[in-house]
């Protein structure tokens, strides 16, 4: 599935447009972006880097979310999941986005006049989920509320219906505010968005590891000036069988290569209670964990992972949790971490590219995550008995060292 699946019928708010010229995820094609390569770790050389779907529509009508569905579509319409606690929730500096329900339906003989949003078909699926935006802040704060259903990966979504097909009304906009996409300070507000699936679309979803991603782009202005863009992403439970699953399923570490759908984890071993705290100049650092998982690329994404061959690869996910206690910012995306192999034995560098695109810097006096990912070929990897984390060292705001090539090391239990 490579090409975008949403619709668009109608001219969108000024607002949206603004939103969409800088975000490739709102427009009506998937972004034909060139392929970013992984690359294979030298350990001594240092180099860089099908079934139908089964419904679950016990409940029928009952308890229906969203009315709308079967007033506007004129059709016969059975609900087929219902998520009442999905914990959802994205928080941008105190602008708080959260999705507190959802339930999908199946909505079969439509109006020939609704047969559009579903492909010129006469049957497909709408989830309706019931968002609330919680405007903490004491500034006005412009938000674009857009949100994605992600299948095989990163390049592959469908956002929710922004012509508002069956949430005219209903959807989430200031009771303060006249400006649209504003929400006034302390404000706090319901509604509901929609996404509308082909019966292809929904059945699609048994064949990947879908996600829930609520955008980021919060601004106190409306040229999204300085916008918060960070994702909060999330495993989507879209049937009884599969939340079971995922309730069952093991917690692996947020790295880009789970949120993106990269690639497929199978746990090695894990300790995630280390928190071991060492002291960078003036910045706190504590190793929280490690995970060391054996990874299998995604059908979408093998090429990114050619030059590791096909012996497998194995991933080192750290996390880190930093204190911030000098008076300056402190960029985070370009932290130049390796891991020592057996002490002298050879290194591997970090891989950014696989590792979470945000926060990329930590303000003076915060703190904040931070995920580093290793790569490595499996029959390497079996080959070192020891690895020893070196993080560091810092850049500055201004591109510069901060503190003089330092880093901190611990070694990672194995």
């Amino acid at each position: 599935m490579k090409q975008k699946r949403l619709f668009l019928i109608t001219l969108i708010s000024s607002v949206m447009l603004m939103a969409a010229c800088g975000n490739a995820k709102e427009t009506n094609s998937t972004p034909k972006e060139e392929t970013k390569e992984v690359k294979a770790e030298e350990t001594t050389t240092e180099p860089e880097v099908e079934e139908e779907k089964k419904e679950e529509s016990s409940n029928g009508n009952d308890g229906m979310l969203n009315p709308n569905i079967e007033e506007e579509s004129q059709g016969n319409v059975e609900v087929v999941f219902t998520n009442k606690d999905p914990q959802f929730i994205n928080d941008l500096d105190g602008f708080k986005v959260s999705v507190d329900e959802y339930q999908i339906v199946k909505v079969t003989d439509v109006s020939a006049d609704y047969t559009i949003p579903f492909k010129d078909q006469t049957e497909g699926y709408v989830m309706t989920a019931k968002v609330t935006i919680d405007n903490t802040t004491d500034k006005g704060i412009y938000y674009n509320n857009i949100y994605r259903v992600q299948f095989g990966s990163e390049f592959d979504y469908i956002t929710n219906d922004i012509n508002k097909t069956f949430v005219r009304e209903e959807f989430p906009k200031s009771e303060k505010e006249t400006e649209v996409g504003k929400f006034a300070p302390g404000e706090k507000v319901s509604g509901l968005i929609s996404f509308i699936f082909t019966n292809d679309e929904f059945k699609a979803l048994d064949s990947v590891k879908p996600k829930f991603i609520i955008e980021g782009g919060a601004a106190d202005n409306n040229q999204f000036s300085g916008s918060n863009k960070q994702q909060a992403v999330f495993d989507f439970p879209y049937s009884g069988g599969q939340q079971e699953e995922l309730n069952n399923a093991t917690s692996f570490y947020p790295d880009r290569l789970t949120t993106a759908n990269m690639a497929n984890k199978e746990m090695i071993f894990e300790e995630t209670a280390i928190n071991e705290t060492k002291q960078l100049d003036d910045v706190k650092v504590t190793l929280a964990g490690v995970q060391y998982t054996e990874i299998e690329p995604t059908p979408d994404n093998k090429e990114r992972f050619r030059n590791f061959g096909d012996k497998g690869i194995v991933a080192i996910t750290v996390k880190l949790n930093l204190d911030n206690q000098t008076d300056s910012p402190i960029s985070l995306w370009n932290i130049s971490s390796k891991v020592d192999l057996d002490k002298d034995r050879g290194h591997i560098r970090a891989q950014g590219m696989v590792e979470p695109e945000e926060p990329k810097e930590l303000k003076a006096g915060e703190q904040s995550e931070k995920y580093q990912v290793f790569l490595m070929n499996k029959d390497e990897f079996e080959l070192f008995a020891s690895f020893d984390l070196q993080f560091g060292p810092f850049v500055g705001e201004d591109g510069k060292d901060m503190f003089k090539g330092e880093s901190v090391e611990f070694n990672l239990p194995r």
